[in-house]
């Protein structure tokens, strides 16, 4: 069942606040191990990742 771009917006943005949180949890309780490190470079790839799809549908819903 396809989902309208509202609903995919909320979707994408309820995502990219739970990685920017669990990134602020990262940074805030871990030392400075590479565990630590690894964590928060995949976090901030999901973090990318997810504006980036908020920015397509931006581009969807500006072209509809």
């Amino acid at each position: 069942m396809p989902h309208t771009i509202a609903e995919r917006r909320r979707q994408l943005e309820a995502r990219l606040e739970e990685y920017e949180q669990a990134q602020a949890e990262i940074r805030s309780s871990a030392g400075l191990g590479a565990n630590s490190r690894a964590l928060q470079l995949q976090h901030a790839r999901l973090i990318a990742q997810a504006r980036s799809e908020l920015a397509s549908l931006d581009d969807e819903q500006a072209e509809a």
